[in-house]
């Protein structure tokens, strides 16, 4: 399933890019997030709380940061396992400076989900993708800008 979209903060690219690699900022916006601890450079071991339609469950995996290119991108990639299913995603983050104080986050990516919870249907995956990047989203606004 392919994911992408962009959102426009009210904040220079260099808050952004802080925030997305400040785990325990991060951690406070990952929808469902229980746990965020580094593993490494770059690397981020997460626990999440997560419910597609009637199925909710707790998932364990890796959250991994690459390709950085200060400050126009870089790659996440996602990879989870719980006893509902699994998740493998990745995703490019472009950063566009529009204007002072404002900046156009831009991303594309793809996302497999297997498992009990792949057969409530891609819709419905989608929709849930939608509604977390939103909520995730949001909440970064409101600790960066002013």
């Amino acid at each position: 399933m392919k994911l992408s979209g962009s959102r426009l903060f009210r904040a220079e690219p260099e808050a952004i890019w802080e925030f997305l690699l400040t785990p325990d900022r991060l951690r406070q916006c990952l929808p469902g997030c229980e746990r965020l601890e580094a593993r490494g450079p770059d690397t981020y071991a997460a626990t999440m709380r997560l419910g597609i339609g009637f199925l909710k469950g707790s998932y364990s995996g890796t959250i991994r940061v690459a390709d950085q290119r200060y400050p126009d991108s870089l790659t996440l990639s996602v990879s989870g396992r719980g006893a509902l299913g699994h998740l493998e995603a990745s995703g490019r983050l472009t950063f566009r400076v529009l204007g002072p104080g404002q900046t156009e986050l831009r991303y594309e990516g793809e996302a497999t989900v297997g498992g009990t919870i792949a057969a409530v249907g891609e819709p419905l995956i989608r929709a849930t993708a939608e509604r977390l990047t939103g909520l995730f989203f949001d909440c970064m606004a409101s600790h960066i800008e002013p």
